[in-house]
C-alpha cells in the first residue's frame, strides 16, 4: 500500500446542481492497474478519497477515473496524477442518464421502465445484473415503431416540431362525398386542404380551401379523429383518386397513459423473450423458466388487450 497520502477531495451534488448528493459510493480507479478505492458522500456531499488506499503504489502520470452511479444518475470525471502536487479537487454534478441517454425514446424513458418492472440500473460493479439503458433504447425503439404502424398515429411531439405530412392523397369513392380521413393523427394543425375540380384522368386543377377566410364556412376537421369534412356542395369532386389532399401537422402534447404502458410492456416482452431464446440455444435449463414462459403469455394478454381497446377508441371515433 503506497505511504504518501494523496487526497481526492470531491463535492458531489444531485442533479439540479445545488442539493448535496449524501450518502452516494464515489469510486476512484487507477487506469493503470484497475485498483479501487471508494468511499461514502457525508450530509453536505463531501467525501475525501486517497490513492493511498489502494493496494499498489500510484506513479505520477496514472489516470485516475473518478465515479459514481446511483440508478440512472451518473457523473465521472478524470485526473492524471501529479506528484508534485499531490492533491485533487473536483465538484461534480450527476447526471440523469434515462433522458439525456434515451433521447430516441418518444413514450417512456429507461428509469420508467426499471421503475416499472423492478429493475436496477447496471452498473459494472455494484449491479452487473442491472440493465443497460441501451438495451432498453434499442428495442424501446423498435416497439415504438410498430405501435405508430398499428395505429396509424403518433403519441409524442417530437420535440415540439410534432410531424409533418405534406401533400397526403385522398380518393372520392362515392358521389357528394363530403367526409376524409387523415391518415394520421391527431391532428394540430392545417396547412392545406385542397380539392380538385378536374376529373380523374384530367390535369389536376386544385382549389385550397385553407388559403382564403372566404372558404372558412366551407371546411372542417376534427383533430382527434382526423375526419375532414366538405361543407359547401360546389367543391365536391369528382369520382376518382387523388382527388384531395392534405397537409398537416400531426402529434400529441403528451403520451397518453396506455401507449406509455404498452409501449413498456412489448418492451419488456421482447427481452423476456429474449433471455428464454438465449437459455434454449445454450441448451441450459433454468429453474423458475416455466414461470417465465406463465409472465410473458399474460403480458401477451395485457398488450393485445391495450392494443384492441385503442383500435376500438380509434374505429369509434371515426
Amino acid at each position: 500500500m503506497p505511504s504518501t497520502s494523496y487526497p481526492l477531495n470531491i463535492l458531489l451534488y444531485s442533479t439540479d446542481g445545488s442539493t448535496p448528493a449524501v450518502s452516494k459510493v464515489v469510486t476512484a480507479r487507477n487506469g493503470t492497474n484497475s485498483e479501487t478505492t471508494l468511499g461514502t458522500t457525508n450530509g453536505s456531499g463531501e467525501v475525501i478519497l486517497n490513492l493511498a488506499d489502494l493496494d499498489s503504489d500510484y506513479t505520477n502520470g496514472d489516470v485516475i477515473t473518478i465515479y459514481s452511479v446511483d440508478g440512472d444518475n451518473t457523473v465521472y470525471t478524470t485526473h492524471i496524477v501529479d506528484t508534485a502536487t499531490g492533491v485533487f479537487t473536483a465538484t461534480l454534478t450527476y447526471i440523469d442518464v434515462s433522458t439525456t441517454g434515451s433521447t430516441d425514446l418518444r413514450y417512456f424513458t429507461a428509469a420508467e421502465f426499471r421503475e416499472f418492472f423492478c429493475l436496477t440500473a447496471y452498473n459494472s460493479s455494484s449491479a452487473p445484473e442491472g440493465i443497460k439503458t441501451a438495451q432498453i433504447e434499442r428495442i424501446g425503439i423498435g416497439v415504438e415503431a410498430s405501435i405508430d404502424r398499428i395505429t396509424q398515429s403518433k403519441f409524442d411531439y417530437n420535440s415540439g416540431s410534432y410531424y409533418t405530412a405534406t401533400n397526403e392523397y385522398h380518393s372520392t369513392k362515392e358521389l357528394r362525398q363530403r367526409n376524409y380521413y387523415s391518415k394520421y393523427g391527431p391532428i394540430q394543425t392545417v396547412s392545406k386542404f385542397e380539392v380538385n375540380s378536374a376529373e380523374e384522368g384530367d390535369t389536376a386543377v386544385w382549389t385550397d380551401l385553407v388559403s382564403s377566410s372566404d372558404y372558412d364556412d366551407y371546411w372542417s376537421y376534427e383533430a382527434t379523429t382526423g375526419k375532414f369534412r366538405i361543407s359547401n356542395s360546389a367543391y365536391y369532386t369528382s369520382l376518382g383518386d387523388e382527388m384531395v389532399r392534405l397537409t398537416y401537422l400531426y402529434g400529441s402534447t403528451t403520451v397518453p397513459d396506455d401507449i406509455k404502458r404498452l409501449a413498456i410492456l412489448m418492451t419488456g416482452r421482447e427481452l423476456a423473450k429474449g433471455n428464454l431464446f438465449a437459455l434454449s440455444i445454450a441448451g441450459t435449463e433454468m429453474e423458475g423458466s416455466g414461470g417465465s414462459i406463465n409472465i410473458v403469455e399474460s403480458m401477451n394478454k395485457e398488450i393485445e388487450r391495450l392494443i384492441n381497446n385503442r383500435m376500438r377508441l380509434i374505429a369509434e371515433n371515426v
